[in-house]
């Protein structure tokens, strides 16, 4: 019978310890997931500093941290759970004595260990204090404690306490109140962020309230502070309203809103300084240029040769009310106007043109498939006569690129852009010759993008801005091509690095003559001043600006130069001082110069010079 009790008793045992075992883990599986949703999706920038906080399922803002500051972790416990490490969830002397408080004997006011505190929170209890839930939450923090070691269970209520305004878990309020991190919170804003706890909704560091309580529990807690360092109500203020207002986000929610399965943290590659560096230069801008009733612009700036997007603005104010700010205009088509010439001379030197080819700017007759006439004229309204094809792309010559089209051939033009990724090759088709004068539509990004064939040797490269390569490919097809050969990428490149070249349409004193050795652009300005343009580059780093109106109202003979070139110049001195200009030379080894002329004469092994000079002449 004692054998057979034992067996009996030992059965049971072992039966209880499973369905513990078992317990345990089904708890902790579920605090697991509960803690799992409270962390927010964050957008970071190229060094880890967010860009987008989205909120949680409970309307909160949590970033999670990986650590405990040492010190912060200190003075918690000091205030929270003396004997954390000690008991297994629950305190029972504590637990007791708050029992005796409620039959009248004592004044202990509550038990609830860091334990059972994280366990209230991730079963959502904080507003619903009965006993049953209590118990639950005692049970639930002692089976968590069994399955987790303190040191997670401390940083799990660190990343879950909620501090007030939607903030939840230390490092957020850390950066949210204080624009700091964690580890660098100093004694009296760790205390500040310690008498919150009690009272987020009336005693966050955002209320006249904190400072004086704070004061208190210095003193209960031991520790010495200095009143001058406390932060005020108003400087808290200012940077929650830093923290909340991220315009870098207006341009990146396109993207990350219409993600399916949305990874905790998305790592972009904009640089968020660099951002609010280049916002600050357009709002010196934004006066002049609405003067002249030009009240939209976008900026796309890309590090090479990996075509990482850095600067992605779509709106000077996001925020703003008028005008259209609230129009994302990098994702708004725009006619690329005469953008797009050095587009055609690269086609045309690949099929036999070069830049010291001769082409008569005269009297020109276009006619539509239709048989309608259009006599072409130049920005400047003057015909040039014979002209080589450097001087016509420099100066943005319209009927010289009209004719080099003509010689590509507009099928031919049409495939190459398809090659580009440019899908609407029906309107090239469409507009015939006219193409060269830019009227079709491209947004910023897109038209950048084809522009990094130039500084990259040919080589059309994906664009990245996200780190995580599946995620970037949904958005920006990956691909390495070849798309043309170096050479003629790089006789188009020399004509646009050469400003001298270009003085007779821009002068010498021109927003586009900037302090660089190594930099080459093209404007554009469409029909009627409607948009204006500049993309430029050097080999480490491209800029692409546009200037106009949402609604595709005209502005004040706003041209490229003097509207997009105003802060393409300011964005690019910017960038020279910037650790992403490495000062990289071009590389012209596929070309050299014709008997040491200069003008951008230039030529390739093997050239019949006399022909391509003569290529358009012999075929008038």
């Amino acid at each position: 019978m004692k054998i057979s009790l034992k067996k009996t008793v030992l059965k049971a045992s072992l039966l209880i310890i499973f369905i513990l075992i078992v317990l345990t883990a089904m708890i902790s599986r579920g605090l697991n997931r509960a803690y799992e949703d409270i962390q927010s999706t964050v957008v970071v920038d190229r060094s880890g500093e967010p860009i987008w906080i989205l909120p949680n399922s409970r309307g909160n803002y949590s970033i999670f941290a990986t650590s405990v500051p040492q010190r912060f972790a200190e003075l918690l416990l000091s205030k929270e759970d003396k004997h954390f490490y000690s008991h297994p969830g629950m305190n029972p002397i504590g637990t007791t004595q708050l029992i005796l408080t409620k039959m009248g004997i004592g004044n202990r006011r509550s038990a609830s260990t860091i334990d059972q505190q994280l366990a209230k929170m991730l079963l959502g209890n904080e507003t619903r204090r009965t006993i049953s839930n209590k118990a639950i939450e005692t049970m639930d923090a002692m089976m968590y404690d069994l399955y987790m070691p303190k040191s997670s269970i401390l940083l799990a209520y660190c990343n879950t306490a909620y501090f007030g305004n939607h903030i939840q878990g230390l490092k957020t309020a850390s950066k949210a109140y204080f624009n700091k991190s964690p580890e660098k919170l100093s004694t009296e804003e760790i205390v500040q962020l310690l008498g919150t706890l009690s009272d987020p909704s009336f005693d966050n560091p955002l209320s006249e309230s904190n400072i004086r309580k704070s004061r208190i529990l210095a003193k209960q807690l031991g520790v010495q502070t200095v009143d001058q360092s406390f932060a005020s109500p108003d400087t808290v203020k200012q940077n929650l309203s830093s923290f909340q207002e991220k315009e870098d986000s207006f341009e990146l929610r396109p993207y990350i809103q219409s993600m399916k399965d949305m990874p905790k943290e998305i790592k972009t590659s904009i640089d968020s300084k660099l951002t609010t560096n280049v916002r600050q230069i357009l709002g010196s801008i934004v006066p002049s240029l609405s003067d002249r009733d030009a009240h939209n612009m976008a900026i796309v700036i890309m590090k090479l040769p990996e075509n990482e997007i850095l600067t992605f603005i779509g709106s000077p104010d996001p925020t703003g009310i008028s005008y259209g700010q609230q129009i994302n205009m990098l994702q708004e088509p725009r006619q690329v106007a005469s953008t797009i010439k050095p587009l055609v001379y690269a086609k045309a030197f690949e099929m036999g043109a070069r830049p010291y080819t001769l082409i008569d700017d005269e009297e020109y007759e276009y006619k539509t498939d239709d048989g309608q006439s259009f006599y072409l004229r130049n920005y400047d309204g003057k015909f040039h006569g014979r002209i080589t094809a450097a001087y016509a792309l420099d100066n943005s010559i319209n009927i010289p690129a009209v004719k080099t089209l003509s010689f590509v051939g507009v099928d031919h033009f049409a495939d190459f852009l398809s090659t580009l990724g440019y899908a609407d090759t029906k309107k090239v088709h469409a507009l015939g010759i006219g193409a060269a004068l830019g009227t079709i539509d491209m947004t910023l990004p897109d038209l950048a993008h084809l522009y990094t064939i130039f500084p990259n040797q040919g080589k059309l490269n994906s664009m990245h801005l996200f780190s995580d390569q599946s995620l970037n490919s949904s958005f920006f097809p990956q691909s390495s091509r070849q798309v043309i050969e170096p050479q003629y990428t790089q006789l188009v490149t020399k004509i646009l690095s050469d400003r001298h070249l270009a003085t007779d349409q821009f002068g010498y004193r021109s927003d586009l003559n900037i302090p660089l050795d190594n930099y080459a652009l093209k404007t554009g300005t469409s029909d009627d001043y409607h948009d204006s343009w500049v993309i430029g580059f050097t080999p480490d780093f491209l800029v692409g600006v546009w200037v106009g109106n949402a609604d595709n109202k005209s502005t004040k003979r706003l041209s490229g130069q003097s509207g997009a070139g105003e802060i393409w110049s300011q964005v690019m001195e910017l960038m020279s001082h910037s650790t992403y200009n490495k000062k990289t030379p071009f590389a012209f080894d596929k070309i050299r110069p014709i008997g040491g002329t200069t003008n951008s004469a230039y030529e390739i092994s093997g050239d019949d010079i006399e022909k391509a000079r003569d290529l358009f002449i012999d075929s008038k």
